[in-house]
C-alpha cells in the first residue's frame, strides 16, 4: 500500500481509487503524505461532482473526518483539494463543475468540518471531566480515611457553594467550579496527624500551627496534579478573612481571590 501511495503521489496526479481505499481500509503512513493523497483524490471527486452528486462527496468527506483524528491535517487536506479544483477550473473551464457549485460544496464541507471539530471538542471535554472527577474522588477517599468528619464537611461545603453560586446567577461552568473548590478545600487534612485532627480537646498553640498547615499542604497537593491545579487557591486561602486576620497569608479583603 505504501509503495502504491508513493508512486501515485505526484503534484499533477489525481488518485481517487487509492484515496477511496484509504478511506475504506485506513492507512498507517505519515499524516502529511496521507493528507496529500487524500487531497488529490478528493479534488478529483469534486471535479466529477455532477456524476457523483454533492451529497456523495460530502458524505465521503464526513467519513474521512470521522475515521482520522487529525483535525488540522484533515482541514489542510480539504483546503488543498478545493484549491486544486479551483486551479483546474481556471485552466480547464470545460470541466463538469461550475464555480458556484464548487462554492456551495465548499460551504457544505465547512459545515461537516465544524461538526466534526465540535464533536471532538465535546468528546475531549467528557474525557477531561471524567479524569477530573476521578482525581477528586481519589482525594476525597483519602480524606474519608483520614477523617470522615472532614470529608462530610467538604461535601456539605460543595453543596453550599453550588447553592450560593446559583443564587448569584453564576453560569453552570462557574457553579461546577465553585462546588469542586468546596469539595477539595480541605484535602490538606489528609496529611495532618490524626492526634491533631481528631484531638478530643482544645488544641495547643503548637498544634494549631500544625492544623493550619493543611491549607498550604493541600494547595501543594492539588497543584501537583495539572488537571486540578485551578482549585489550589481554594485549598490555600479558604481560611483567609476580610479583616486580614485569616491564614496562612493574612490577605486583606481586596486581595482574597474569588
Amino acid at each position: 500500500m505504501k509503495a502504491g501511495i508513493q508512486a501515485a503521489f505526484q503534484p499533477t496526479t489525481l488518485c481517487p481509487e487509492l484515496t477511496a481505499q484509504i478511506v475504506e481500509h485506513g492507512y498507517r503512513g505519515e499524516p502529511p503524505l496521507l493528507a496529500s493523497v487524500l487531497a488529490a483524490g478528493l479534488a478529483d471527486r469534486i471535479l466529477t461532482l455532477p456524476e457523483e452528486g454533492s451529497d456523495v462527496v460530502v458524505a465521503w468527506v464526513r467519513q474521512i473526518c470521522e475515521r482520522y483524528s487529525l483535525p488540522k491535517a484533515v482541514i489542510a487536506m480539504l483546503e488543498s483539494a478545493c484549491g486544486t479544483a479551483r486551479r483546474v477550473l481556471r485552466v480547464h473551464p470545460e470541466t463538469q463543475i461550475s464555480e458556484d457549485e464548487l462554492a456551495a460544496l465548499e460551504h457544505a464541507i465547512g459545515r461537516v468540518i465544524d461538526g466534526c471539530l465540535q464533536n471532538e471538542q465535546r468528546a475531549a471535554e467528557v474525557v477531561e471531566t471524567e479524569e477530573v472527577e476521578a482525581a477528586m474522588a481519589g482525594f476525597l477517599a483519602r480524606l474519608d480515611d483520614a477523617d470522615p468528619a472532614s470529608a462530610e464537611h467538604s461535601r456539605a461545603v460543595a453543596l453550599w457553594c453550588k447553592r450560593i453560586s446559583r443564587r448569584l446567577d453564576m453560569n453552570e461552568e462557574q457553579t461546577i467550579f465553585t462546588a469542586r473548590c468546596g469539595l477539595l478545600h480541605d484535602v490538606g487534612k489528609t496529611v495532618t496527624p490524626s492526634e491533631v485532627l481528631q484531638a478530643p480537646r482544645s488544641l495547643t498553640k503548637e498544634e494549631w500551627v500544625v492544623m493550619r498547615a493543611h491549607t498550604t499542604q493541600g494547595a501543594r497537593m492539588i497543584h501537583d496534579i495539572p488537571l486540578l491545579r485551578a482549585f489550589a487557591p481554594a485549598a490555600r486561602w479558604h481560611h483567609e478573612r476580610l479583616d486580614g486576620l485569616g491564614y496562612p497569608d493574612h490577605l486583606p479583603a481586596l486581595e482574597i481571590p474569588l
